[in-house]
């Protein structure tokens, strides 16, 4: 590479030529063209590309800008030339020009150059000859570093990692290249697990200079629908480096960074991390270990939620097992008790029933022999007349007496019976056979209460014969009915 020198400096003079009277146009168009060549030769230059993907497409020779800029998102470039690379050149540089991704545009790239003046418009261009690729991804890596450290300063690097994520992120914002191999992997993926995965996706460029416009207005559009969504996936299929040029742009850095949403990466690539990686809430090699995450956190709550209520049940279980051994020993005890009152009433009764007509016998004897002692000190026939009819209506009332107690030794027994009816009514497993249960809410408290029972309580029911588990949908109080 020569070194550069100033233009009109006297290097390699040429004999003197006689000046014409005036010059031609082409005259000296020919002359700035040798100067300048003669002056720079060959040499090496560096600047952002623009231009180059749509001549490249069309075949046969490229022609395209190499613009000076701050940065590769600055809206005016500071200085541009002209680059035209020859038909035979490109065949030579196609290694090179794929190893940056194919799309130069927007890229920082380091060319070999000659320069050239074309006489007939006086229009000056620089032929390439070579590219230097790795000094073109140096400077990508720098410019790389640059935004990094800018985001950083405004906070902007953690912001999208502070939000949580979703125990159970169903709901799916996808923005990729609809129909892309990058898309299908994804979907196939949550799809083969049988879970309720809705995907909502926004199609967007993820190569080229479309990128950095259409991946923010996609991840803006998906901040507003926020409240319908838990996460977005930003995605695209594998590639070179040069390939992630978009990713590395500050449009969607901040676009992450912005997002009301968790942000979630697979750009494809297995050894490099783009911009839009380090921003991200989570980021990963391919589309297919993204959705390989998703499912992983939604089967890590479900086989959560089963242990949960693996250890609910086998704590209610145990439970009812000491509620059921309490009841079924205050059974016991109430129907020893019971059975033990009404061997005391009978007790009592049998005495009562043997005692009464001793006594009523005793009575009357006694009653009979002090009316035989009075007869027999009185002996007028009218008082022994008197005495007969007093002693029939002394018959009249033993045998009324003897009536009555019988009767009511039977009332006070019926009244025992009826008292022990009452008292078996009242045992718990006399009132569970007659279409009674008792329900217990969770501690195994029984409910006395609607309002006791949540919707989604789990509740356990004892019958006469059996338990039911059951799960409150809706309760209804005396006062809402």
């Amino acid at each position: 590479m020569s070194e550069q020198a100033d233009l009109f400096s006297a290097r390699n003079p040429e004999p003197e030529a006689p000046e014409p009277s005036a010059w031609t146009v082409s005259q000296f168009n020919e002359r700035v063209k040798s100067l300048v060549k003669g002056a720079f030769g060959s040499f090496r230059i560096q600047g952002f590309v623009s231009g180059f993907a749509r001549s490249y497409s069309r075949g046969g020779h490229v022609y395209f800008e190499l613009q000076e800029r701050e940065s590769a998102e600055a809206a005016q470039a500071e200085a541009v030339i002209n680059l035209i690379m020859w038909r035979g050149v490109r065949g030579k540089l196609e290694s090179a020009i794929q190893e940056l991704g194919g799309d130069l545009d927007d890229l920082q790239v380091y060319f070999q150059v000659s320069p050239d003046l074309y006489v007939k418009s006086g229009r000056l261009s620089l032929i390439i000859e070579d590219i230097d690729v790795e000094a073109s991804l140096g400077a990508q890596k720098l410019d790389r570093e640059r935004l990094l450290r800018k985001l950083a300063a405004e906070g902007l690097l953690e912001k999208n990692r502070q939000l949580p994520l979703p125990l159970v992120p169903l709901r799916v914002g996808l923005v990729t290249s609809v129909e892309s191999a990058a898309y299908h992997d994804f979907t196939k993926e949550l799809g083969l697990y049988g879970l309720a995965f809705k995907i909502f996706t926004l199609d967007a460029r993820v190569q080229g200079a479309e990128a950095e416009s259409t991946v923010p207005a996609a991840l803006e559009e998906f901040g507003r629908r926020a409240k319908g969504l838990d996460v977005i996936v930003l995605i695209r299929g594998g590639g070179s480096r040069s390939d992630l040029a978009a990713f590395d742009s500050e449009s969607i850095a901040r676009a992450i960074a912005a997002s009301p949403l968790p942000v979630l990466t697979g750009i494809g690539h297995e050894i490099d991390r783009s911009v839009a990686d380090e921003l991200s809430h989570r980021a990963f090699k391919t589309p297919t270990a993204t959705a390989q995450f998703l499912i992983e956190r939604v089967e890590s709550f479900l086989n959560d939620i089963t242990e949960r209520g693996r250890e609910i049940r086998l704590l209610a279980e145990g439970l009812l097992r000491e509620e059921r051994s309490e009841l079924d020993e205050r059974g016991h005890r109430f129907q020893r008790l019971v059975e033990r009152g009404l061997s005391r009433l009978r007790e009592g009764l049998s005495r009562r029933s043997t005692l009464l007509p001793r006594l009523s016998r005793a009575v009357l004897e006694r009653a009979g022999l002090h009316l035989q002692s009075r007869q027999a000190r009185i002996a007028p026939r009218r008082i022994l007349g008197d005495l007969g009819r007093r002693g029939k209506s002394l018959e009249d009332r033993r045998q009324a007496l003897h009536r009555n107690s019988a009767r009511k030794l039977s009332e006070a027994a019926r009244s025992i019976a009826h008292r022990a009816d009452q008292l078996k009514l009242l045992d718990p497993v006399r009132v569970l056979e007659r279409g009674f249960s008792i329900t217990y809410g969770p501690g195994g408290k029984a409910l006395r209460s609607a309002r006791d029972a949540k919707p989604g309580t789990i509740l356990q029911t004892r019958l006469a014969k059996g338990r039911i588990e059951s799960e409150t949908i809706k309760t209804e109080t005396e006062d809402e009915a």
